[in-house]
């Protein structure tokens, strides 16, 4: 149910939906998430909350994202605050508070650090097949504009030009040469 939620409210206020969803804590009215999408990382904690008429209503209240590309392996930093929370630090500017749940917080950065690979490596494998795709489209490209240019009359022309410079060749040493093949 929450994930479901979860995803309807990143589509609400992201404009997309997740890849994969992984639940860091829950209790009443509140939950964190790990958010992978498409080409970034989310740590998101959302609130549920009564709405008179509709019944539960849900707020996104903290989101920070991780940008694969830019991320450092090994640069997430954690603090204990107190028994309950942790304080995460992406970056200089970049941390968010998530509970302490008496998870391992090694497995949370794990996670999100693999996530980093699994989308760096995507990036890459889409770049290279999107370069062979252009280079065959390229070498399909001069196939077609050779096959344009005609180069038959050329090869005549290189053929005659052959077939001068041997009579000039036989002249030049003294032989008998044909006229009809000038």
């Amino acid at each position: 149910m929450h994930t479901e939620m979860l995803e309807q409210l990143c589509l609400d206020e992201i404009g997309e939906i997740p890849n994969q969803i992984e639940l860091w804590h829950l209790e009443d009215g509140f939950a964190e998430y790990l958010v992978k999408f498409e080409n970034n990382i989310a740590l998101i904690t959302m609130s549920m909350y009564d709405v008179e008429e509709d019944g539960i209503g849900y707020l996104l209240e903290q989101r920070i994202y991780i940008s694969p590309s830019d991320y450092v392996n090994g640069s997430i930093k954690s603090h204990s605050i107190n028994s309950e929370q942790i304080l995460l630090k992406i970056s200089d500017d970049q941390e968010i508070y998530f509970t302490d749940n008496g998870g391992n917080i090694a497995e949370l950065i794990e996670i999100l650090e693999t996530w980093v690979v699994e989308i760096n490596s995507r990036k890459s494998t889409d770049s290279l097949r999107s370069r062979f795709s252009s280079l065959r489209r390229e070498k399909q490209a001069i196939i077609s504009k050779l096959d344009q240019l005609n180069l038959d009359s050329v090869k005549n022309d290189l053929g005659k030009l052959e077939q001068k410079l041997k009579n000039t060749q036989d002249k030049l040493a003294g032989r008998e040469i044909k006229e009809d093949s000038l």
